[in-house]
């Protein structure tokens, strides 16, 4: 349940911060990681975004979701969109 959290960015105007939990969900499969990307501004935006998750030691593994900030966030593992 620990959870890592970026520093708040901006981009395209607003300010952004990306939530990751190493662990997953509480019904995630061993092995995955959940992450959040939230628009911690006042105003709404519609993003569409890509997140890349690489292997810490076989930078040819990668895992990655595509998707669009109406769904406010995104959780995904290995086996959902590898290169």
């Amino acid at each position: 349940d620990d959870e890592v959290r970026s520093p708040d960015f901006s981009c395209f105007g607003h300010q952004w911060t990306v939530v990751i939990y190493p662990g997953g969900e509480e019904d995630s499969k061993e092995g995955y990681v959940a992450v959040y990307l939230y628009n911690v501004s006042a105003k709404s935006i519609k993003a569409y975004y890509k997140i890349i998750l690489k292997h810490p030691t076989d930078q040819s593994q990668r895992s990655y979701k595509v998707g669009s900030f109406d769904e406010l966030s995104r959780t995904f593992g290995g086996d959902q969109g590898n290169d």
